[in-house]
C-alpha cells in the first residue's frame, strides 16, 4: 500500500485556512518539505486566490488570508461592534509606542505632555498590541514597551516599516 503526498499548494491553502495567524516560512518547510519551493506555492496560492472575498498577504514574519480589500467596509458593518473601536487617545499612545518602541510609560508621557492612565496600557496589553519587552536599566527601572506581531496582523502590516510616513514626527529624541 503506497501513501502519496498531499498537493503541496492544498496543504498550504488548508494550512493558511487553519491558521489563526501568519504562517511562517519554518512552518511552511515543515509542512512541505524542504524540497519544495515556497514562493512559487505561494505564488501560485495568491494566484487561485485572485478575484475571491479573501486574499493571501504577508503579515508579519509569515502570510495569512485576509478580507478582500473591497469587502472590508461592507463586513466592517455588518461584523464589527462599536465597542471594539480603540478610543483616539488610546490609539495615539498605540503609535507613539510604535514608533519609539522600546519605549517607557515616562517617555509616552513627556512625549505627550500628559498623564498616561495605566488602563491604557492595560487595555492595549490585554488586546495583545503591546508587550513589555524588560526594564530600562535608569534608577527606578520602569517597564520598556512594544508592539507585537498581534499589531501588525491587526493593521494588516509586513513591519513596522510600512507606518515610517505616519511616523515620522513622533520619532527623534525625548
Amino acid at each position: 500500500m503506497t501513501s502519496s503526498l498531499p498537493d503541496p499548494i492544498r496543504l498550504t491553502e488548508a494550512l493558511l485556512f487553519q491558521s489563526s495567524g501568519p504562517v511562517s516560512r519554518t512552518t511552511l518547510v515543515r509542512a512541505l518539505g524542504e524540497d519544495v519551493e515556497i514562493a512559487q506555492i505561494l505564488s501560485e496560492v495568491s494566484r487561485r486566490t485572485e478575484g475571491m472575498g479573501f486574499e493571501l498577504v504577508a503579515v508579519g514574519d509569515g502570510w495569512m488570508f485576509r478580507t478582500a480589500p473591497d469587502l472590508a467596509d461592507p463586513l466592517r458593518a455588518v461584523l464589527e461592534k462599536p465597542s471594539e473601536r480603540l478610543p483616539r487617545a488610546v490609539l495615539e499612545v498605540l503609535l507613539l509606542i510604535a514608533a519609539r518602541q522600546p519605549v517607557t510609560r515616562p517617555e509616552i508621557e513627556s512625549f505627550r505632555d500628559a498623564a498616561l492612565p495605566q488602563k491604557t496600557l492595560t487595555l492595549l496589553q490585554e488586546k495583545g498590541l503591546i508587550r513589555s519587552v524588560g526594564r530600562k536599566p535608569i534608577p527606578g527601572q520602569p517597564q520598556l514597551w512594544a508592539t507585537t506581531e498581534t499589531f501588525l496582523v491587526t493593521y494588516g502590516l509586513r513591519s513596522l516599516s510600512e507606518l515610517d510616513p505616519l511616523l515620522e514626527g513622533l520619532r527623534g529624541p525625548l
